[in-house]
C-alpha cells in the first residue's frame, strides 16, 4: 500500500513536534525533583508519543482506509460542518468571556454541555450528565490534586 502525501505531511508534523516537545524536556531534566516527577515529565511522554507515532504513519500510512469498502470514495460532508467550523470558536471565546465572570465550574459546565449538545449530537439530559461528570472530573484534578488556581468568579464556584 502507497503512503499518501497527506500521511507523510502529518507524519513529518509529527515528528517535528514530538521532537521539539523532546528536546524541551531535555533541556527541563536539570530542574527534576526526582526521575518521574518535574516539568520534564509531560513534554517527553507527549514528545516520544508523537514521535512514535509520526514515524509509524510516515512509514505504514493510514491502513484504516483500506479495510472499509467505501475507502476512496468522495463522501459529502454533514450540512453542519461549516456551522460547527464557526461555532465552535464563538463558544470557546464565550466561554473565555464567562470563565472570568462565573467561575471556573459554572463555565465549563455550560460551554460542556452547549458543546456535548452541538458536535456530540447527545440530548440534553446526556449531553447535561456528560458536561456534569466532565466538569467535576477537571476540577478534581486540577484544583484538588494538581492546585492549579483557577477562576472563582463572582458566584465563587
Amino acid at each position: 500500500m502507497k503512503v499518501k502525501l497527506a500521511d507523510r505531511t502529518g507524519a513529518a508534523a509529527a515528528i517535528l513536534i514530538g521532537s521539539a516537545s523532546i528536546a524541551e524536556a531535555i533541556r527541563l531534566f536539570p530542574y527534576r525533583m526526582a526521575m518521574l516527577n518535574g516539568d520534564h515529565l509531560f513534554p517527553f511522554v507527549v514528545g516520544s508519543g508523537l514521535l512514535v507515532f509520526g514515524l509509524i504513519l510516515a512509514f505504514r500510512g493510514d491502513r484504516s482506509a483500506g479495510n472499509h469498502p467505501e475507502a476512496g470514495k468522495d463522501t459529502e460532508s454533514s450540512p453542519r460542518t461549516p456551522v460547527l467550523i464557526f461555532a465552535v470558536p464563538v463558544i470557546l471565546l464565550f466561554y473565555i468571556a464567562l470563565i472570568q465572570w462565573t467561575g471556573y465550574l459554572m463555565a465549563t459546565l455550560a460551554a460542556s454541555v452547549i458543546l456535548f449538545k452541538g458536535i456530540g449530537l447527545f440530548r440534553w439530559y446526556s449531553s447535561l450528565a456528560a458536561a456534569l461528570i466532565l466538569t467535576v472530573s477537571l476540577y478534581l484534578i486540577f484544583v484538588q490534586w494538581l492546585h492549579a488556581p483557577l477562576p472563582s468568579g463572582r458566584w465563587l464556584l
